[in-house]
């Protein structure tokens, strides 16, 4: 029976010497990466049962890939959390998450050296491989409570995720998968294990630095994953060296592409595919957007394979053009929650909702209208922000936007905006404003406009919107 990390060993048979991970100067052969997963899964056998939860909050992706993948082959629930989190948030959550087990960096690197030797005798939990229906992995987004949703991911999940991987990008063997993120975004996970479970190298980076990034892409053969904005900084910094010809392939989701930076990324890395994914942690795919799709201005493309789109109601789809909840049906959906709320997310008959609205045009390509996680409520008219974003990212001299609603006597949430340029913009907040004012409904205009060289990201890469309106809040405070 297949599971996650199975074709490890095969690599380690074949391929012994070649290099299978590095992570800035450290370097793992195929088996050595095996050996080192081996021992970790001996360590963590006598302290957890099979089925157990084993909560990482490791800075080092080296260190979390390689604990991440023991507790794959060992039957084991890898609970991934961020390092980055604020005290009380992980203690609430690990309260939550009741882990039999808890690997920080301190525990990391204490690991006894007898783990490395043998188990002498047969072990029952060690021959029974996992199930393609057990748990494996538990990783966690926003959610509405304040407390993040930890959702459940079984082996057979990703296991239909890889498959349509090999089918849908068809990379090669012998490519090198560059990672610039933290793996506790989803999105750089997938691809480390993905490319690890292909036999292909996975270079990790330990914090996101555009030039270090680029150095890596330098080498043929390299595979891209990034956010949206991860691609807007290497875009910009690849523009003052010169077009990067080594990159084949670009994956990337999060957020909608814009139509300068997809440019932006074809002169950048010419020879490079471009694919977009648009999905949840909930779902996995859900559609994409290929380099010879032809995919119209603001869609996320098509239904990936062996994935149904359904609009409104399931059982009575809305027709093309009409908005409403977009559910899905696949064999990548997740398993359930292990803590947090989301009152978005709901099953009917086999198919799932995240709470996600938009709909699909005649050639069944996928348009987004916003996301109720995000739905605003300002002097009675419910706005999503995305849809005010799209129109400032439209603009040519925008790099970057977010708006957010800030608590308003008046309308209940005020919205603002923070916006980072890409190029000079005379009297930019006016500028902006009137293509609001033109292009959306009364009721969706951002009362302010605030400029700002840069984001707050979070560790995966997306921008923080939590912080943003904290600091926004701050700066009312301070003015």
């Amino acid at each position: 029976m297949a599971f996650v990390g199975d074709s490890l060993d095969v690599f380690a048979e074949r391929r012994p010497e070649r290099q299978a991970l590095s992570c800035g100067p450290d370097t793992l052969s195929w088996r050595d990466l095996v050996d080192r997963i081996e021992a970790l899964e001996r360590w963590l056998r006598p302290l957890t049962p099979r089925g157990g939860r084993v909560a990482l909050c490791l800075r080092n992706p080296a260190s979390l890939l390689l604990c991440f993948l023991a507790c794959a082959r060992s039957s084991r629930i890898a609970v991934v959390l961020d390092p980055q989190w604020p005290a009380d948030q992980a203690a609430a959550v690990l309260k939550a998450v009741a882990p039999d087990v808890v690997i920080d960096e301190t525990v990391f690197a204490n690991i006894p050296d007898n783990a490395l030797r043998p188990e002498p005798v047969p072990n029952p939990d060690r021959d029974t491989p996992p199930r393609e229906d057990e748990s494996f992995y538990a990783g966690f987004t926003s959610g509405s409570s304040g407390l993040p949703k930890g959702y459940l991911r079984s082996h057979g999940s990703w296991l239909e995720s890889f498959r349509l991987s090999e089918s849908a990008f068809a990379i090669p063997d012998d490519s090198r998968i560059v990672l610039p993120g933290q793996l506790t975004h989803s999105l750089h996970l997938y691809g480390a294990v993905c490319g690890l479970a292909a036999g292909q190298e996975v270079v990790l980076m330990p914090r996101f630095d555009p030039r270090a990034v680029l150095g890596e892409l330098g080498r043929s053969g390299s595979v891209l994953y990034a956010t949206p904005t991860q691609l807007h900084y290497l875009a910009a910094a690849a523009r003052r060296g010169g077009p990067v010809t080594t990159v084949a392939r670009v994956f990337s989701s999060g957020a909608k592409w814009g139509d300068a930076d997809r440019r932006a990324l074809d002169a950048v890395f010419p020879e490079a595919q471009l694919y977009e994914f648009y999905g949840a942690s909930e779902t996995s795919f859900v559609t994409i957007a290929g380099p010879g799709d032809s995919v119209p201005d603001g869609s996320v493309g098509r239904a990936a394979e062996g994935v149904d789109i359904a609009i409104g109601d399931p059982r009575r789809p809305a027709p093309p053009g009409r908005s409403g909840p977009v559910w899905v049906r696949s064999g990548l959906l997740f398993s359930g929650y292990i803590c947090g709320m989301a009152p978005d997310t709901r099953r009917q008959d086999g198919w799932l909702t995240v709470g996600d609205h938009g709909f699909l045009d005649q050639d069944g390509f996928l348009f987004l209208t916003g996301r109720g996680s995000r739905m605003l409520v300002s002097s009675g008219v419910n706005v999503y922000p995305e849809e005010i974003e799209n129109v400032l990212c439209g603009h040519p001299a925008v790099a970057a936007a977010v708006v957010a609603g800030l608590p308003d006597p008046v309308r209940g949430e005020r919205l603002e905006a923070v916006v980072v340029l890409s190029a000079p913009l005379e009297r930019a907040d006016e500028v902006l404003m009137r293509a609001c004012k033109d292009t959306l409904a009364p009721g969706k205009h951002p009362r302010r406009i605030h400029l700002r060289a840069s984001l707050t990201m979070t560790a995966g890469g997306k921008p923080d919107v939590r912080r943003i309106v904290e600091d926004l809040l701050a700066g009312e405070k301070t003015s």
